[in-house]
């Protein structure tokens, strides 16, 4: 018999397991968070979360198991590579933050949305974290409809309840950063989404081939 609590607790960790760690995702919305303000931050993070919800909604329909032909994962890992690496560009081209308060953004708010989502759809690593944890989440919910619903609602609460601690964090020690740490976060946060696709490329031609 399932556990409702069980589930929606099993879920809500999933879903910070797939937020927390701090990689590509988490410094790109730190990026837009001290670049452009708090508002830009969360648009990003809400689309990270939306895409999150997408792939365990695919997982539950039992759709990510076609990552399993490594012609279609090697597709994916060079798309997501491409894309790190174009908001990798993006974040060495952006004007330096002068101070602690936010930049003048020229994107809109639904903008900063929808590139979190792509950002996060297309990352072969968001993928493959969903893919490892597939026969997980299918044990979890025994495959039922109602408890996979309750899954999608705990791993949406744990990713988002990140994103609003994470962005809310920066928000309130923004005074706290001087220009110069400001400006090398920025940097650094450009040098490693250029790594991880640089790395992205390196399984395509090693592992994937």
């Amino acid at each position: 018999m399932i556990s409702f609590g069980h589930v929606l607790l099993s879920s809500l960790i999933l879903g910070w397991g797939a937020a927390i760690p701090f990689g590509p995702i988490n410094f790109e919305m730190m990026r837009r968070n001290l670049s452009f303000g708090f508002l830009f931050g969360m648009c990003f993070g809400s689309g990270v979360v939306c895409a999150d919800l997408t792939y365990v909604t695919l997982l539950c329909m039992g759709m990510l198991s076609l990552l399993k032909h490594v012609e279609l994962l090697r597709i994916v890992t060079m798309i997501g590579s491409f894309v790190l690496a174009w908001f990798a560009y993006q974040a060495f081209r952006a004007a330096p933050i002068m101070g602690t308060q936010p930049s003048k953004s020229t994107k809109p708010a639904l903008q900063n949305w929808i590139e979190g989502y792509v950002f996060t759809l297309v990352n072969p690593y968001t993928i493959l974290f969903w893919a490892s944890v597939s026969s997980q989440l299918v044990s979890i919910t025994e495959a039922k409809t109602t408890s996979m619903i309750l899954a999608s609602l705990g791993v949406v609460l744990g990713a988002f309840s990140w994103v609003c601690i994470f962005n809310g964090g920066l928000h309130f020690t923004r005074h706290k950063l001087t220009v110069f740490t400001a400006k090398l976060l920025n940097r650094i946060g450009g040098v490693i989404l250029l790594g991880f696709a640089v790395y992205g490329l390196y399984n395509v031609y090693t592992q994937y081939t």
